[in-house]
């Protein structure tokens, strides 16, 4: 059985596929993907990531793919159960894609990250205002944390390991673009989640 996932450690999306991995206790090869190569585009007509190839099976987008590995591998249940809890789950992944991922991924981490990095010039005043964007949206996840210990009830779901990177990624900004500020729910979430093994196997070094 092969399976690759193509994408990079430092890609908040490529993370969380990393982590239901696993939290599955699937083995996978990481396969770094460059999408400024045309050919990429055989693998993700976006050219973004990640990606996972199954035998001769190919599926790409991190919720899809984090979807996949829980319901296609043996392993710990990655979903709640029952349908409410799972309802959760699905709301709160699809807010995160909506409301958290386009300030605080797009908006933050890929400009201060990627192309600050890369000698690419960098507007101030946009970062700062998708920083306040992505607060704002916290806040909803963080009054949700005050009701229970994961996003979905009780125990860890995808949604918990969608946003999971995009928090920790976070706490590496300084200034006006920290968006985790006094978010104090998502700060005692954070101590959970990265106390699983999960998360230090996946750390981006």
């Amino acid at each position: 059985m092969s399976i690759i996932l193509r994408g990079s450690p430092f890609s908040t999306f490529t993370w969380s596929a990393r982590l239901a991995l696993v939290e599955k206790g699937v083995e996978y090869e990481l396969v770094a993907a460059n999408l400024r190569e045309e050919a990429y585009a055989n693998f993700h007509p976006w050219r973004m990531m990640p990606v996972l190839d199954h035998d001769d099976f190919r599926v790409f987008e991190a919720a899809a793919v984090m979807r996949y590995v829980d319901e296609a591998f043996e392993g710990p249940a990655l979903q709640p159960a029952d349908p409410k809890s799972r309802a959760l789950m699905t709301q709160w992944m699809s807010a995160y894609g909506d409301y958290v991922a386009p300030a605080a991924v797009r908006g933050v981490l890929i400009p201060r990250f990627v192309l600050a990095p890369r000698g690419i010039q960098v507007d101030d005043a946009s970062v700062h205002a998708a920083a306040t964007k992505a607060h704002s949206a916290l806040r909803i996840f963080d009054a949700a944390l005050g009701r229970s210990p994961f996003l979905a009830g009780n125990t860890p779901s995808l949604a918990d390991w969608l946003l999971l990177p995009t928090v920790a990624s976070g706490g590496g900004l300084t200034g006006p673009d920290r968006y985790t500020d006094d978010l104090h729910n998502i700060g005692a979430w954070m101590g959970r989640m990265t106390a699983r093994p999960s998360f230090g196997a996946t750390l981006p070094h």
